[in-house]
Formats: structure tokens, C-alpha cells, sequence
């Protein structure tokens, strides 16, 4: 026996390494990009009865169209003939039939031989029957789609199939040709360049380990040139030590479960299976597996396959033909054995799986950068076990060493040390599980066709198959009888149809089969946990099943669906938690599993979003706004509207709990001061930051704006004047058209869409109106749409000119959260920075903190007259002729933040600071800066909207290029006033002189020095 004596921790590392290649080199088959690496041609998983190859069939079509397989390979799936047990050697001729049907007898090539085929060839058999009995709960998905703690690259649980995939990788590229069969119950890694595969005839593949572990192994004896002269099945130590199987150190080449066979050896297998060319055509049929008296053959690779090639086994003259004809075929083939550094993690029984999902090694260490447990669990999950595909809404405690599969559970859980919860979903009660208990949730169809659940329940230490009446049976741990005993259960009852000799826990009738709690209430009772009410009676009068029979009477339907409900279960789980932690939902939306989950998390988010409405009003708002977008996208318009008309009825709570008490002025019962007050004031241009001072954005994390007050060709263009009539009505002007209101009736009506003379009427409605008589004349002597905040500052005079009217003169901090009010009453919404560029005279940086009492800080730009000139000098203020209204658009981006999109809230967190920087660059006088500030202002402006700008615009831009430092559209852009700064004095001539003859109008300007101008009289 040869001697290796690398360090453990390099092997580990290499074969760490080798494993995460091969899964890398498998994920970039998948996406198409790998390079010209061998892999298989065909894939064939045997199963154990056609139900389970169906079930496996469905998994595969499964990966394939979710496009997590490779492509351009051959997937077949191979039931053992008869549903009757074929044994690993069987099953593997079996699968090679059903390749040859596939292909050899499809394709038909003419004069090819069935070396030369196969010397064309890799192919990979995975071994993916076995005894159910060992691992109930996966009798019928089969251990080799049992879900793993370990996600895929993809996401999502991984399993035996899957990983056994991707380590195969490595396996293709040692093969020139020919197959490859792999044990499905076995996890294997592998430093791949140790194998020395390219040699003819059989080989294997064997890892050193302690003799203390070889002996629940196959093991190889080899000599030094990896030739095998012996293969021993769980060996003592002494056997070992005769064979020559130990190294001097007490340790053993523990099989792996691969062997690799050459296109000689796959031909005479080929043949045995029934594959043959005759008369022309190529045919296949079922070979020396043909039944004999009614009985077919049981094949084990290891007991015979093995053994033969070494001569430790011979069939006697009268063994079944097949197993002579077998020997006969495998005579004069060399095997080899290739011993390499690794690791394998049997999975073929409960316990075994529990220990591969609990240990540190293995899987753990190859995925060592992912999670623990793959549940989209709620806040609450306590686990110190494992959690796989699993969703917990209402809380859940597992203690160490329990694991949870495939559960959809919204009740309090608690799995003591060493549970195993396996599809538990729709309890209606606080579920506990015992420890070392496996409670497997099982829909299952009665021989009427109605529908009922099982709940298996026993233990994880059990064996189902071992017989009670040589007393190795055990249930929950303890000998069977004694269990049944205290439990009180009649034997012939338990096993009505089945003789004494062959009873079990595996066809023990025991479990309640009826509607869901009723089973529950059954399986609580047989773990001892004594529910009230139930009894031996009660068990004796339901229907029961036994492990065997639930799973051959499993709904399959029914697991499908409640596969499909985990998962919508969790795809809202994961959107209700994004939602809540103020991240972008949509790419949720985009992979949403359908409407039944979309209309529950929009109504999920709806409940959230109202229990917030009291204190936390923007909050609200965001999760009404995301409601909509769930709701919407299910198709429930109705609800979808009422949503997003809530989230922009928060944002108006939120504005209006802003205003100060008693910071609005009434003027119910109070005599005018004046007869007459006229109050005057100058557009604004918002260099920098506009956006950022929209609620609920400001509310949340406060605003930065740069803008500056204009006298245009020197005059204030916004004008309001309110004169005290003696009759009891409201007169009111503007743009030519005059309105009169009798009645208080008639002031309150909600104004028309476009209405000329809404802000007077909801300005009235704000402050009290009682009925005085009053003549409101209101104009702008500006284009509509300009983008230079007219409406907010026509709203300001009227505010101040009916406050002044009844002796009061609010602060312009106070005016301007007065406007923001009425601008949301009137359902144009908007920020600050409007009116308080008009209110605020120059130029000035304005910035808020978080917070509903949006409190404005108000910081003049403090350059010199010298600085204003050159700025003045520079700049050209030029009205495009194109008209937008922002109404729309502030729909969309305050929508965009409400949805928490992340290119809209980076937006408006970087405009902030660019404002701040323009200040700088005004102050200073860096004018290139401020240019280059400005043009990424205008991309960022366009992120936010791309209709800011158009073709139009583009067109004069790209014009005026050779002379600009930077440009913006002032406002929300789309049209109105351009404002550009050219790189000097002499540039801003050759600006001026192009937009002569490009339509519109250059406007001369001042910065303002003073805010509004108020007359009284």
C-alpha cells in the first residue's frame, strides 16, 4: 500500500480550491461562458420505481427551463425495471439501454461500433435509487434532490444533484472518453489533478482516512502503481490489515463511490444491457436484465462488478445467468485505483443528512462565503440549527442541531436539539417538536380520490427497516414494542396486512390520515406531547398510514403547489423587509411569482403603511406608494389608485402638520387693517439643488438649494393686489378673465383642473375667509411654464397680501411653509425653494434639516459686488418659447422616491451636494467650475427625468457649445427659461448673438436685492 504524508491543512486547501473550481468552471458552463473544457455529452440519474424518475424527470425539466443546467446535453432518467430493485449494477445496465434507446437506436449510425461510439463519448450515471427505507422523507423526491444547507450560485437550497454537477466538472476533464458512475448519496470533492483516469480499462477512486471510518466504507488494497488486487465492503481493521489495505499509520483508501470506465469496458457493458447491432439496425433491449420466472436479477457494482475484476468473486455454476454472463464480460479488463486528496459527506439516512448540515466542514467550507441557513426568515428566527427553503412569519426557535425544510409556517415555532421540521405549513397553533424528533408534513390522496395529510413523526436515530421481531426496531429512540406499549396501540391493528416476520417501523400503520389538525392532534399524541382531548380511541378510529404508504400516496400536485406557496411566501417576505428598510422594491416586481403574491404583499404593505399613519406619516406614504406599484402590477386597478392616492394624502398630512400652530393667520371675525394691499415679487432661478427641497425627501433628510431673486427687464413681474369690497363676495382677476363668488359655499368647491383662480380660493379656504368682500387681482408677467417658480411666488403675495390685509405680517420662513401647505391642498405639490427664492432676496443657499418643521436656513452668498458683476457679465438668462408644466413630474420623481428607486434617491442626495459647491464656486468666482457644477446638475436632472430636455434644446445647446461653461433649464426643465453661463465676457456676446436668431427671448436681469414688495393702503 503506497504512503502519502502531505500536511492535512495543504490538503484541505487543496482540495478547498479544487472544489471551488470546478463549481466556477460548472457556473460558467451554465451562463455559456467557459471555455472549451470537456463535459458531458449525457447525464443519466437512476431511480429506484418510475414514480420516483418522473419526480426526478420534473426537477431536471425544472433546472433546464429556469436555465440552470448546462445546454446542449442529453438528461435521461432511468427507472429500475418493474419498480423492482436492480441493484447499483443493474441499474447502471439499465441506463445505458435507456441511452442507447435515446440515441443509438434514434440516430442509427451506419458500420459504428459500439467502442468506436463510445470512444466519441463522456457520459455520467448518477446512482439515484437506493432503499427508501433509509431516509423516509425522501422516499419520494429521493436523497439525490434532498435540499442541502448550502445555496446555489443562483440561489436557493442546493442539492445532492446539483453539487454532485458541479464536482463533476472536474471529473469530464480526466476522461477522454467513455463513463463516469457516482454514488448519488455521496459528496465529493476532489483535488481532480491527482486522478489518473487516462488509464484503459476500469478505474476508481479512492481518499486516505482512518481506519476507524474505512470500516463503514468500501476500501481499496492497491500496489504501488494504483493497480487494485482487492476491494473490501466495510472491513475490520484485521481484514484491512490482511488485505494489505492499511498504511503503516492505521489509516485505509476509503472508496469514493466513482468509477470511471473506458470506451472498451462501456462496450461490453453495453452489450450486457441489451444494446446490439443486428441485421442492419441498431437495437436495445433489456439484455441479461430480462426477467426469469417472473424474477430479474439484482447487479451490485461493489459485491460483484468489483470483486470480479480484482477475483475475490466467481459466480457458482448455478448463480443466475446473468451474473456468469456479467464475469464472463468483465474478464481481462485492468482496474485501477487513483488515490487523491478529498473528502466525502454521505447523505443516505436522516442522521447522515443531519450531520452534513450541521458540521463546519465540507459544504460549509466551499461555500464558506454564504449564509448558514437559506430562509427568508422574519425578525424573531432564533436558530442555532439549520434552516433550508424554510419561511417563518411569526417567529421561530431552533435549538442546536435542529433543522427546518421546506416549512411555510406563520405560527411561533420551537424544534428542541436535533429536530428535523420537514414541510410543515398551514397549522393553525404554536407548534413544539421534541428533541430527536422528524416531523415530516406529507399531502397525501386516499383510494377515493379525497384529499387528507399525514404527519410522519419518529426518530432521528431510527431505522425504519430493521424488524421488530428481531427487537433492533426503534421509534423515538426507544425499542418499538416498549413504545407501542405505553401508547396502548393493539400490534395487529399497526400491521393489519403485514406478516409477523416482516414488520417494521417502515410499514407500521401509526399515522393519523385526515384533515390537517385532526393529523396534527394524531402525530402531537404519538410524540407524547398529550393533546387535549385525544387518546388511544381516537386513534384507533382515524384512518392511518404507514411511512410506506404515505409516500407511495403522495399528492404530487398538492407538493407541487405548496412548493409554489413557499416560495411566493418568501418572494413577499423579501419584499415586505426591502420595503420596510427603505430599499428599491422593483426588482422585486420584476420577479414577481405571480398575482396572488403581488396582491398580498400590496395589501401586506397597505395594513403597514396605515398602522404608521399616526406618527410616521412619510413613512406611510413611501409603503402606500410601493402598495400601488404590488397592486398595480397584479391588475387590481381600483385598489392600486386608492394606494397611491393615500401615499400623496400622507405627503399632504405631512406638509400640513409642518405649519406651525397659529403660524396661519385667520381671517374669521377680524376687521381689515387696510382697505387695499398690493405686494410685489421677483421670479427666482435655482441653480443648484432643485429637488431636494420636495417633500417628503426634505422631511426625511432635509433639502439644499442654491437659487438667486431676479428683477427682470428691472421689474418684479409677480403681482398681487386684494382690495376690501362693501359687497359680501370674492372678485377675482387674472390673465383677463374675472370670477365671482357668492358664497363661502362657492369659495370652498374644489377648483377645476387648470382653474386660473385656484390659489386665491384655496388661499381664502386656509385663512378663514368669513364672507368679507374682496377683489383679488393676481398676474405674471412672464410665459407660463417658465421654470422660474412663478406659482409658488404668486402664492407668496397672495398669502401676504390677505395676511397684511388683517394686520398681520408673517416671517418669511412662516410664508414660505404657509405655500408649501396650500400647494399640497391644491394637489400641485412641491417644495420650499420656490417661494422661498422669491421670499429671499439675492443669491443665497438655503438648506433644511430632517424633520416635518422644515426650519430654513437661509445663507447669502457673501461675494463681492466685484464677484456679482463678472457672474452678471457672464451669464444669460434666454426664454426658450417651449412651455412645461411641472405637475406631472413632480408626480413621477416624488413617486420615484416614495418607491425608494435607487437612481432617484442618489439623485437627489448628490444635487444636495452640488449645491453646496456652487455656493463655493459663486463666492470664489471659479466660473469654469461652476460651469462644469452645472452641466452635471443638468445629467443628473435628466436621470431624474429624461423629458427635462429635447430635441429642441439639444439642438440649441449643442449650437452654443464652443462658448458655455455650463447651461441648465431652470425648474423641472422640459421648456421655459434657459439659463447659461459662457466662458467670458466675449463669449456671452457671441451666446447673445446666436439666440437672436433661434426664437425665444434674452431677457435682461438684476439679482434682487430686496424680497417682496408690499404696499399698503
Amino acid at each position: 500500500m503506497p504512503v502519502t504524508d502531505s500536511p492535512l491543512h495543504d490538503e484541505t486547501n487543496q482540495v478547498d480550491a479544487a472544489a471551488q473550481s470546478a463549481r466556477s468552471r460548472y457556473v460558467a458552463r451554465i451562463a455559456s461562458t467557459a471555455a472549451q473544457d470537456p463535459w458531458w455529452d449525457a447525464v443519466v440519474v437512476t431511480a429506484g420505481s418510475a414514480r420516483q424518475a418522473e419526480k426526478y424527470s420534473e426537477e431536471i425539466v425544472r433546472r433546464r427551463m429556469e436555465g440552470r443546467l448546462p445546454a446542449g446535453v442529453l438528461y435521461l432518467t432511468a427507472p429500475d425495471l418493474d419498480d423492482s430493485r436492480l441493484g447499483s449494477g443493474g441499474a447502471t445496465l439499465n441506463a445505458l439501454r435507456i441511452l442507447a434507446e435515446a440515441t443509438l437506436v434514434q440516430e442509427q449510425p451506419w458500420k459504428d461500433s459500439l467502442e468506436s461510439w463510445w470512444g466519441r463519448r463522456r457520459v455520467l450515471i448518477i446512482q439515484g435509487g437506493g432503499d427508501p427505507r433509509r431516509l423516509p422523507q425522501y422516499a419520494l423526491s429521493g436523497r439525490l434532490f434532498a435540499p442541502l444547507p448550502a445555496h446555489t450560485p443562483w440561489g436557493g437550497p442546493s442539492t445532492a444533484f446539483d453539487e454532485i454537477l458541479a464536482s463533476s466538472t472536474a471529473w469530464a476533464a480526466r476522461i477522454r472518453s467513455g463513463l463516469v458512475v457516482c454514488a448519488g448519496d455521496v459528496l465529493i470533492d476532489l483535488d481532480d489533478s491527482a486522478l489518473s483516469w487516462d488509464r484503459p480499462g476500469i478505474r476508481g477512486a479512492a481518499i486516505i482516512q482512518p481506519a476507524e471510518r474505512a470500516a463503514e466504507h468500501g476500501v481499496y488494497s492497491i500496489d504501488e502503481s494504483g493497480r487494485v488486487y482487492a476491494f473490501l465492503s466495510k472491513p475490520t481493521r484485521a481484514e484491512m490489515a490482511a488485505a494489505g489495505a492499511l498504511t503503516p499509520d492505521g489509516q485505509a483508501a476509503i472508496d469514493t463511490g466513482l468509477l470511471a470506465f473506458d470506451a472498451a469496458a462501456c462496450a461490453r457493458l453495453s452489450e450486457l444491457a441489451g444494446v446490439r447491432y443486428s441485421f442492419g439496425r441498431w437495437l436495445a433491449d433489456q439484455g441479461i436484465l430480462t426477467a426469469i420466472g417472473g424474477e430479474r436479477p439484482f447487479i451490485d457494482l461493489y459485491q460483484h462488478v468489483t470483486t470480479s475484476l480484482t477475483g475475490q468473486w466467481a459466480p457458482a455454476a448455478n448463480a443466475p445467468a446473468a451474473l456468469r454472463h456479467l464475469a464472463l464480460a468483465l474478464q481481462g479488463l485492468p482496474f485501477h485505483c487513483s488515490l487523491v486528496p478529498g473528502r466525502l459527506q454521505h447523505i443516505g439516512s436522516d442522521g447522515a443528512l443531519q450531520g452534513v448540515a450541521l458540521r463546519d466542514a465540507g459544504l460549509a467550507g466551499v461555500y464558506s462565503g454564504q449564509r448558514r441557513t437559506g430562509s427568508i426568515a422574519a425578525s424573531g428566527v432564533e436558530s442555532a440549527g439549520v434552516v433550508v427553503d424554510s419561511v417563518f412569519s411569526a417567529g421561530c426557535r431552533l435549538d442546536s442541531g435542529a433543522m427546518a425544510i421546506e416549512c411555510n409556517l406563520d405560527v411561533p415555532v420551537r424544534a428542541a436539539q436535533g429536530a428535523v421540521l420537514r414541510g410543515l405549513t398551514g397549522l393553525s397553533s404554536a407548534i413544539e417538536i421534541p428533541e430527536g424528533v422528524i416531523v415530516h408534513q406529507i399531502p397525501v390522496t386516499r383510494a377515493g380520490g379525497a384529499s387528507c395529510v399525514v404527519f410522519q413523526v419518529y426518530g432521528v436515530a431510527d431505522h425504519p427497516e430493521r424488524l421488530i421481531t428481531n427487537g433492533s426496531a426503534t421509534w423515538f429512540g426507544r425499542p418499538m414494542g416498549q413504545v407501542l406499549a405505553d401508547l396502548e396501540l393493539d400490534t395487529e391493528l399497526v400491521w393489519a396486512d403485514v406478516p409477523v416476520g416482516a414488520r417494521s417501523l417502515w410499514n407500521a400503520g401509526l399515522f393519523g390520515c385526515s384533515d390537517l389538525e385532526s393529523a396534527w392532534t394524531c402525530a402531537q399524541w404519538l410524540m407524547g406531547l398529550h393533546p387535549p382531548g385525544f387518546s388511544a380511541v381516537g386513534w384507533k378510529a382515524m384512518a392511518k398510514l404507514s411511512l410506506e404508504a404515505s409516500e407511495q400516496r403522495a399528492d404530487a400536485a398538492a407538493l407541487a403547489e405548496a412548493r409554489v406557496a413557499r416560495m411566493q411566501t418568501g418572494w413577499r417576505r423579501t419584499a415586505m423587509e426591502l420595503a420596510r428598510d427603505g430599499s428599491d422594491i422593483r426588482p422585486m416586481l420584476a420577479l414577481s411569482p405571480g398575482i396572488p403574491a403581488l396582491a398580498a404583499t400590496g395589501r401586506a404593505l397597505c395594513a403597514d403603511a396605515l398602522s404608521l399613519e399616526d406618527g410616521k406619516l412619510t413613512e406611510a406614504a413611501s409603503r402606500h406608494f410601493q402598495a400601488s406599484l404590488f397592486l398595480g402590477q397584479a391588475g387590481l386597478a381600483e385598489e392600486a389608485g386608492q394606494a397611491h392616492a393615500a401615499a400623496f394624502r400622507c405627503v399632504r398630512s405631512a406638509v400640513e402638520a409642518a405649519t406651525p400652530a397659529g403660524g396661519v393667520p385667520l381671517l374669521t371675525d377680524v376687521e381689515p387693517r387696510y382697505r387695499e394691499v398690493r405686494v410685489a415679487a421677483p421670479p427666482r432661478i435655482d441653480l443648484g439643488g432643485g429637488w431636494s427641497d420636495t417633500p417628503p425627501f426634505c422631511f426625511d433628510w432635509g433639502g439644499t438649494v442654491l437659487n438667486m431673486s431676479l428683477a427682470l427687464d428691472g421689474r418684479y413681474p409677480i403681482r398681487t393686489s386684494v382690495r376690501v369690497l362693501d359687497e359680501p363676495v370674492v372678485r377675482c382677476f387674472a390673465d383677463g378673465a374675472l370670477v365671482e363668488y357668492q358664497s363661502v359655499d362657492e369659495v370652498r368647491q374644489p377648483p377645476a383642473p387648470g382653474d386660473p383662480f385656484s390659489i386665491p380660493r384655496v388661499a381664502l379656504r386656509m385663512l378663514g375667509w368669513n364672507g368679507l368682500g374682496l377683489e383679488i387681482r393676481t398676474s405674471v408677467d412672464l410665459p407660463m411654464g417658465s421654470g422660474l417658480g412663478t406659482s409658488s411666488i404668486l402664492a407668496a403675495t397672495v398669502l401676504r397680501a390677505l395676511a397684511e390685509l388683517a394686520g398681520h405680517t408673517p416671517s418669511d420662513a412662516e410664508l414660505s411653509d404657509q405655500v408649501m401647505t396650500l400647494e399640497q391642498r391644491m394637489t400641485t405639490g412641491g417644495g420650499w425653494q420656490d417661494q422661498a427664492g422669491g421670499i429671499f432676496p439675492g443669491a443665497k443657499l438655503i438648506s433644511t434639516g430632517p424633520g416635518l418643521r422644515q426650519r430654513l436656513r437661509v445663507q447669502p452668498v457673501g461675494w463681492s459686488a466685484e464677484r456679482q458683476q463678472e457672474f452678471q457679465r457672464r451669464f444669460v438668462l434666454h426664454y426658450t418659447g417651449i412651455r412645461r408644466i411641472a405637475k406631472g413630474l413632480l408626480t413621477q420623481v416624488v413617486g420615484g422616491y416614495l418607491a425608494r428607486e435607487v437612481a432617484v434617491v442618489q439623485v437627489l442626495h448628490s444635487i444636495k451636494t452640488l449645491a453646496v459647491e456652487m455656493a463655493y464656486a459663486l463666492r470664489e468666482g471659479e466660473w469654469g467650475y461652476l460651469g462644469e457644477l452645472m452641466q452635471r446638475h443638468w445629467l443628473l436632472n435628466q436621470q431624474l427625468d429624461p423629458h427635462t430636455t429635447n430635441a429642441p434644446i439639444n439642438q440649441m445647446l449643442g449650437e452654443l457649445q464652443p462658448y458655455l461653461a455650463g447651461a441648465k433649464l431652470a425648474g423641472a426643465g422640459g421648456g421655459g427659461f434657459l439659463m447659461l453661463l459662457a466662458k467670458d465676457e466675449e463669449a456671452a456676446g457671441q451666446v447673445r448673438a446666436l439666440l437672436g436668431g433661434v426664437g425665444g427671448r434674452v431677457y435682461e436681469y438684476e439679482i434682487a436685492e430686496e424680497g417682496l414688495r408690499v404696499e399698503r393702503g
